[in-house]
């Protein structure tokens, strides 16, 4: 993990200690947060394939908060990638990418950074002369992917802010080109670091993947997606072939970040958990 990924998860966690014990307070009062979730996948050769899928988790989250300052209650956020249009050029961003925190989402990557598709070779033509034939968008002309490793970890915050953490209820993504089974896969977890489940996209050589998954309650602070089994690269003679998958993205989907509020009757406790813990941290120091 690099030296910005370490001290964003620092910041995460000093900003999040109340919302610690409050989430530990909402989940165990509300049997529905250990409901099973509800899981969408569809997968085919153009966008005209997976759209029903696509909007069916669309509906389930609710309408569409655009760029709204803070959290909004309900609803969903979605992010294309397509800022700029058709003829914006490639962009590349470092670690954390914070560019969609108006939106909620902050990411990290082992790798080096991130890369928007764009101009003058579009679907990362400007990293691989192949890739174009390889990639199709879902919505526009521009794709995501991280760059320098094939993992990248999505932290929900309340929007308008990079380390005010949330959680969502649900997250989905479209990928293009995922040629092998079990290999393109998105993985939830709560905010203690606990895998909520790990679910793989559908394969369709050269088409389109929808992948989501919808809890209950909000219960997700963190969404780690995996790209195919190899990072974006040169052509060495293997760069999408045989057991070798490269995976890029397009449109993120998920349900609005929210910060939980800890049940009335409960309150007290949690302010005791919290004193509890302040005390403990001070007298530890003073040590």
């Amino acid at each position: 993990m690099t030296r910005h990924a370490k001290g964003l998860s620092a910041r995460f966690t000093t900003a999040a200690l109340a919302s610690v014990a409050t989430f530990a307070i909402v989940t165990f009062a509300s049997p529905a947060a250990n409901a099973l979730p509800l899981d969408f996948s569809a997968a085919g050769a153009d966008p005209a394939a997976i759209l029903d899928t696509v909007n069916a988790f669309r509906a389930a989250l609710g309408d569409n908060n655009g760029n709204l300052a803070g959290s909004q209650g309900a609803g969903r956020r979605e992010i294309n990638w397509d800022g700029g249009g058709a003829a914006a050029p490639a962009a590349v961003f470092g670690i954390p990418m914070t560019t969609f925190a108006f939106r909620g989402n902050v990411y990290t990557t082992p790798g080096t950074g991130f890369e928007i598709s764009g101009q003058p070779t579009p679907e990362f033509g400007d990293i691989n002369a192949g890739y174009p034939d390889q990639f199709q968008p879902f919505s526009n002309t521009r794709l995501f992917a991280p760059l320098g490793a094939n993992v990248m970890d999505v932290h929900f915050t309340i929007p308008g802010t990079t380390d005010e953490q949330a959680l969502t209820k649900g997250f989905g993504v479209v990928f293009t080109d995922v040629d092998l089974v079990a290999t393109t896969s998105i993985e939830f977890f709560d905010i203690f670091g606990a895998s909520l489940g790990l679910v793989y996209a559908e394969a369709f050589d050269k088409g389109l993947s929808f992948l989501g998954r919808i809890f209950d309650d909000a219960v997700v602070a963190r969404a780690r997606i995996t790209t195919g089994n190899a990072i974006f690269g040169l052509d060495d003679g293997f760069f999408d072939s045989g057991f070798v998958d490269v995976v890029a993205m397009d449109d993120f989907i998920y349900g609005e970040p929210l910060l939980p509020v800890p049940e009335p009757a409960l309150a007290g406790l949690f302010g005791v958990a919290v004193i509890g813990t302040l005390i403990r941290r001070r007298a530890k120091t003073a040590a």
